[in-house]
This record gives C-alpha cells, sequence and structure tokens, in this order.
C-alpha cells in the first residue's frame, strides 16, 4: 500500500561538536526505500550560540548520495528556524510538486527548485565550521515524501513539461515521464541533463578592504574567497542564468548602499545598507548579535520586486562604504534564487 506524507521533518543534530575553523562535519539523514521518493521543500539552521553571538558556520549544504550538492551554501544566519517567537523568516526552496494535487496547483519549472531524490538515494547534511564550535547546533529539513508508484502518479502526474522561456530564450526538453526511478531528473534534482534549474543560496563577504567611495564587487577569486561566492556575473555567453529572488545585508558601521548592477544600463537603482539602527532595505534573515535579533521586530531578507533575471549580460552585486573603507570581512551579502545551467 502507497503513502502520501505532504510534511516530513528530518533533523540532524551536531551534538557536542568540537570543530576547529575549517573543520568539517557531516551527519547521515535517511535513506529511500524502492519505489519513494522525496521531496525537500525547506531547510532551517538552529546555529550555534555562545551567549549573545551566533557562532559562525561557514557552509551549511546537503549530501545526495554522499555528494555535495553543489547550488546550496548556507552560513549560520541565512536560513533561520520558523517559530513564533523568532522575528525572523525561514526560506522555501520552492514549490513542492509532490504538493499539486492537494493544493490544486501544478508548479512550473521555475517554481518547483525543490531538491528531488529518486529511490535509493540516500541524504546527509554537512557543516564547515569558520571557527571553533562547541557549541550544539541542528539542521531542519522540510519535505514532502511518496511511498508506492501509484500514489506517485496520483500526486504528481504522470509526466512534467520541462519547458521555460528567459527573456525571448526558450528552453525545453519536452515532457519527462514521472517515476520513483527518474524523479531526480526534474527541477532540483541531481539527475537532470542541461538546460537544468536548481535552487541557489549563496552569500559572499568581502575579502579585502573596500576602497573608500568605490563601489565593491564580489568577484572571484580576488574579491571573494571561494568561487561559490562569487556574485559577479559574465553571462554572455548565455550558458547560464540566475534568478535573484531575495537578498540580505549583514551591514558593517561603515556601510552605505548596496546596488544590483547590470552593464550598459543607464539606471542601477541603489538602495540604502546602512548598520542598524539605521536603515537597511535588505535586511538579513537574523545577525549574529542576539541582541539585534531580539531587538528587531521582524528580520528577513528582501522579496525582489520584480525578481531580478541574470542572463545575456554582465552583472553584480555590489556595496558601497560611507567614505570609510570597510575592512576585510566586515559585510555579508546574502542571496536567494534559482540557478539555470543552459548549455
Amino acid at each position: 500500500m502507497g503513502v502520501f506524507d505532504p510534511v516530513v521533518e528530518f533533523r540532524a543534530d551536531f551534538s557536542s561538536p568540537s570543530l576547529s575553523a575549517g573543520e568539517e562535519a557531516t551527519v547521515d539523514v535517511y535513506e529511500l526505500s524502492p519505489k519513494e521518493v522525496l521531496e525537500i521543500f525547506r531547510i532551517e539552521i538552529v546555529p550555534p550560540v555562545s551567549g549573545t553571538t551566533v557562532k559562525k558556520l561557514r557552509e551549511v549544504g546537503l549530501l545526495v548520495n554522499g555528494e555535495k550538492y553543489p547550488y546550496i551554501h548556507a552560513n549560520s544566519v541565512m536560513l533561520p528556524a520558523d517559530h513564533p517567537n523568532n522575528p525572523s523568516k525561514a526560506m522555501d526552496l520552492g514549490i513542492p510538486i509532490l504538493h499539486s494535487r492537494m493544493t490544486g496547483y501544478r508548479p512550473s519549472v521555475l517554481e518547483t527548485t525543490t531538491v528531488k531524490l529518486k529511490e535509493g538515494d540516500t541524504l546527509g547534511v554537512y557543516a564547515v565550521a569558520d571557527e571553533a564550535i562547541t557549541e550544539d547546533f541542528s539542521i531542519i529539513l522540510t519535505a514532502a515524501r511518496v511511498k508506492g508508484e501509484d500514489v506517485l502518479v496520483r500526486e504528481a502526474g504522470v509526466s512534467f513539461d520541462f519547458s521555460f522561456s528567459l527573456d525571448i530564450d526558450f528552453y525545453t526538453k519536452g515532457s519527462i515521464p514521472i517515476s520513483p526511478d527518474n524523479f531526480n531528473e526534474l527541477p532540483g534534482g541531481f539527475g537532470q541533463s542541461k538546460p537544468s534549474v536548481y535552487p541557489w543560496i549563496t552569500y559572499a563577504r568581502n575579502k579585502v578592504a573596500t576602497t573608500v567611495n568605490s563601489w565593491y564587487d564580489f568577484d572571484y577569486p580576488n574579491y571573494v574567497d571561494r568561487e561559490w561566492q562569487d556574485l559577479a556575473f559574465n553571462l554572455v555567453n548565455k550558458n547560464k542564468a540566475y534568478i535573484l529572488r531575495y537578498l540580505g545585508v549583514l551591514p558593517n558601521a561603515n556601510s552605505y548602499k548596496t546596488r544590483i548592477r547590470v552593464e550598459g544600463r543607464e539606471t542601477n537603482p541603489e538602495f540604502e545598507t546602512k548598520d542598524y539602527p539605521n536603515d537597511n532595505f535588505f535586511l538579513p534573515a537574523l545577525t549574529y548579535d542576539t541582541n539585534i535579533n531580539t531587538g528587531v521586530k521582524k528580520l528577513g531578507p528582501t522579496k525582489l520586486l520584480p525578481e531580478r533575471l541574470i542572463h545575456g549580460v554582465k552583472a553584480s552585486i555590489q556595496h558601497l562604504d560611507n567614505g570609510t573603507s570597510i575592512s576585510a570581512n566586515g559585510v555579508e551579502v546574502h542571496a536567494y534564487g534559482v540557478i539555470c545551467l543552459l548549455r
């Protein structure tokens, strides 16, 4: 007999860890049985806290069959747990296709950017410390689950139309049959061929001090430490595209503005992102200071309206100081959205 669980929670507890800066820890979470599929639509982090300080996790992500999921790189404050006493808000990865019959809504390719696992897959999480960590922390995964091919067809349909457009360009793989052994070929799954679509969560810190009154590009390798932190995009050959949906900024005392610059546009709006308690258009999900988290009535990254499509252009997310330089690692930019691998 088949089973449909619209909401199932998996919790990976890192209890009494002893992590030095740069050290990685992993937790095995779940192994799918035959004829079972899983669709992860939310990741939440209960971070390590020491006194009034949230300790820094450099990277939190998923493991699928022991391999790191390449497009989710969160830190301690980007994906906070959703709780009535929490001033922040959790972030969904997309709309589950397994909820289609239940909600009466069929999500499109660019909406169902949930992480999809097929039968027999294994799921785990990993965390990399950015400083010495001995405090407990947890990673919570929320998913929809189906056991049984007939139930899968009932909840998700017999096939999925993998077609979408970016600007005037159309991308398609046509209709993909839905079954337990190829569920990971749908958007968000590891088994996709190109064009492919994944959730994209990342952040960047300034690797070097800002130049006074000059826009700082978070460009790898000179201005950020890791390739996945690169927020400067050269996509003129259209082999890749990003849809930026939410943006958060952890400001510095010397922060002033943030902008999303597209080369060739005469107008690139600038948004104030000053330090607390001043105006910050792009509030982060949380800060590393629990006093600020308690004092601010509503935290959470800003939803961009309209969403910013970066496709066929050169673009970057940039930050500006207030006339006094921001020292290295003094400001953090958090980005949430979709990445499309097109060719």
